[in-house]
């Protein structure tokens, strides 16, 4: 995770051979995989450790390396509440995607999925 999250900071274009490595030494299917990533980078952004910027990136990445039929539901809702913060709504304050959309999205979506997790 480490490795992704540095390559899309630093631009690289190294992102989906991290990608392909990071699911390789997990160890199970691709969606399970893409769950498992969605999750990280909700946890990550909803506690602060990474920005909306790096964790849309991630997200966008993940949803060009997984297939549309391995997408799963969670990483749906993950990558749609981060799309739903890349643009200001009619009638929106600037600045405030990530607190008006993305924040209430991906707490709805950890809630819906991983309740456990989320509580």
């Amino acid at each position: 995770m480490e490795n992704i999250l540095h390559h899309i900071h630093e631009g690289h274009s190294q992102v989906i051979a991290e990608l392909n490595a990071a699911f390789t030494v997990y160890g199970a299917s691709r969606s399970e995989f893409s769950d498992s990533f969605s999750k990280e980078i909700a946890e990550r952004f909803l506690a602060g450790s990474i920005d909306f910027d790096i964790a849309d990136c991630a997200m966008n990445a993940l949803s060009a390396w997984t297939p549309l039929e391995d997408f799963p539901s969670y990483s749906w809702a993950v990558y749609q509440a981060f799309d739903e913060g890349e643009y200001l709504h009619p009638g929106q304050v600037i600045g405030s995607n990530e607190h008006v959309y993305t924040r209430p999205l991906l707490r709805k979506a950890m809630s819906d999925f991983h309740p456990r997790a989320f509580s």
